[in-house]
């Protein structure tokens, strides 16, 4: 497995040979779907609580992570430049469906899983099969929220080569962005488990080049718990701003930087909403104090009532950011 660091994103990268058939051109243009993985293989408590996707959730005022993707996928559309793109949003069998994009550039689909404990491996060796050995899939974690533009992490992907490169993070941050030749998918188990990272990778590697471009900083922030989801968002809210993303531990980190109110939800002038998210249906009493939560639909939170990192849910009870049943 060969490694390239790049410490700085820019255009003006070079280009790094590869040692297979394809010219990065030719990658490129074999680009054939986005593969969006938004399920999981246990139930999200988070999910539950708001009753809808995850890919549901509010980046800000006019984006949701559906609408990221929406986005995203039409930047890469015209970038690379194809024609189209088929974007597969693939979700287990439990999960809420979110709500399908309008088409455009990038035409969206949403797939169930059949199969329980199928894994990301084995997903992709079924989704393999409609395609040719030398199509190519870029496969995401839907549910993160992209801190660069995914042309741009694409781009690096194809430079790299190779029959599977990954994108990496140099401070261990999980990176769920890989391009992967369809051929190769196919030496998978078509049956059982089989975990891309864990399992798939290393078969792949004894036969296949595996490539692995490393980021200084991580090229997106993961969205499955109320933690991940408050971090993403400020995070997402801060660069917007151009402030300095925190990443000192004893940072001081007092003043709010975003707050969320879907329309439909109920909140009192004189709520204070301090980096958190209300959504439609919701409803928020005077003088109430929100920090880093989320109220969920049909929530109430009462007055002069003080919430600090919790999913606040329909029946009053809430979920602690380090995911223990709590009341608020």
């Amino acid at each position: 497995m060969e490694m390239l660091h790049h410490p700085a994103r820019n255009e003006q990268d070079p280009i790094v040979g590869t040692d297979t058939s394809l010219s990065t051109r030719q990658i490129r243009t074999s680009l054939k779907a986005v593969i969006l993985m938004a399920g999981s293989v246990r139930a999200s408590k988070l999910g539950a609580s708001i009753g809808r996707s995850l890919l549901q959730l509010p980046i800000d005022a006019k984006t949701t992570l559906i609408e990221q993707w929406r986005q995203e996928t039409e930047s890469l559309v015209e970038s690379f430049p194809l024609d189209r793109l088929s974007v597969r949003i693939m979700v287990d069998r439990n999960s809420t469906e979110p709500p399908k994009p309008n088409d455009g550039l990038a035409t969206f689909t949403v797939e169930r899983d059949p199969l329980d404990f199928r894994g990301t491996g084995g997903v992709l060796h079924d989704l393999s099969a409609g395609y040719d050995d030398n199509d190519y899939l870029l496969v995401a974690n839907g549910l993160q929220v992209l801190t660069h533009p995914l042309a741009e992490n694409a781009a690096l992907l194809a430079d790299r080569g190779g029959d599977v490169s990954i994108i990496a993070h140099h401070d261990g941050t999980p990176s769920g962005l890989m391009l992967v030749r369809c051929g190769v998918l196919r030496s998978l188990p078509a049956a059982g488990f089989v975990d891309m990272k864990e399992q798939a990778l290393p078969t792949i590697a004894k036969e296949h080049s595996v490539r692995v471009v490393e980021l200084d900083h991580p090229s997106a922030l993961p969205v499955r718990t109320l933690s991940d989801y408050m971090h993403a968002l400020r995070t997402h809210h801060r660069r917007s701003k151009h402030a300095q993303t925190l990443q000192d531990p004893y940072a001081e980190d007092l003043q709010a930087t975003y707050s969320l109110v879907e329309p439909g939800a109920d909140v009192a002038d004189t709520a204070r909403i301090h980096d958190s998210v209300v959504l439609a249906g919701a409803k928020v009493h005077p003088d109430a104090i929100l920090v880093r939560s989320l109220v969920c639909p049909d929530a109430i939170v009462g007055r002069g009532q003080r919430v600090v990192d919790r999913v606040v849910g329909p029946t009053r009870a809430a979920v602690s950011k380090r995911g223990e049943d709590a009341w608020a």
